[in-house]
């Protein structure tokens, strides 16, 4: 049966067929994720003053190292969270997250917001990153705490574990409101997210979880965490 189909074919059409794979074969591969090949990897200096990353990997036609930056100074940078990429034409941008518990007795935790621009090309990617606004988040930090972050499509949620609240800020106005709390006070001490961007703020004494739209959705006493398809939730 196919043969008798590839006999009808005229000599004129299987010109017609082979020039138009030649001239599609020839086109540039489509950009429809211009970062799939690209990673960047994050460290910080020994006193949390500094905050560095290198983005690597591949573009269409070029493999390495492209470029990075250092973010700070900070007191003692304790976290870090990429926002979701948004991709217009040869640009991708995204915000970088970085909690600040200050290096002194008494410090409170900031969030410094920053732009990330990455310019992808065939051969290269050009990073530009611009600090857009340090956020006082209201929340107890210094030396002897650690800290917990998470982020939801609306919201990114924040804390140390010297607060008895953790700060919920807007990703697009970048208001902060401090959710959760118990009486008598209980310190929080992790933070979780699932892949639908459900957060939970644990406590010692118990837990809240917020919905995506960064609603509260439950509360209680004991433990529950949030698990995902990326990082491991690890057991104290």
């Amino acid at each position: 049966m196919y043969g008798k189909l590839a006999l009808a074919v005229s000599a004129a059409a299987l010109v017609a067929v082979a020039g138009n794979a030649s001239a599609a074969t020839a086109q540039p591969p489509k950009k429809d994720n211009l970062y799939s090949g690209l990673f960047a990897t994050y460290s910080s200096s020994d006193d949390g003053a500094y905050v560095s990353f290198d983005v690597c990997g591949s573009t269409q036609e070029s493999e390495g190292c492209y470029g990075g930056a250092t973010l700070g100074p900070f007191g003692h940078a304790c976290g870090v969270l990429e926002g979701a990429p948004k991709t217009k034409g040869d640009v991708v941008t995204r915000a970088i997250y970085v909690l600040d518990k200050g290096s002194s007795d008494g410090s409170q935790a900031v969030l410094d917001v920053y732009k990330r621009t990455d310019t992808i090309t065939e051969t290269d990617d050009t990073v530009q990153v611009s600090l857009i606004q340090g956020v006082s988040l209201g929340l107890p930090g210094g030396p002897g705490t650690e800290c917990a972050m998470g982020e939801g499509p609306v919201d990114v949620f924040a804390a140390t574990t010297a607060s008895t609240q953790a700060a919920e800020i807007n990703i697009k106005s970048l208001a902060v409101s401090l959710v959760g709390g118990f009486s008598p006070p209980s310190d929080v001490t992790s933070i979780t997210t699932d892949d639908r961007g459900y957060v939970t703020v644990q406590f010692t004494e118990g837990f809240y979880v917020f919905a995506p739209d960064g609603d509260g959705e439950e509360d209680g006493g004991g433990s529950a965490a949030m698990v995902n398809t990326r990082n491991g939730w690890l057991i104290p």
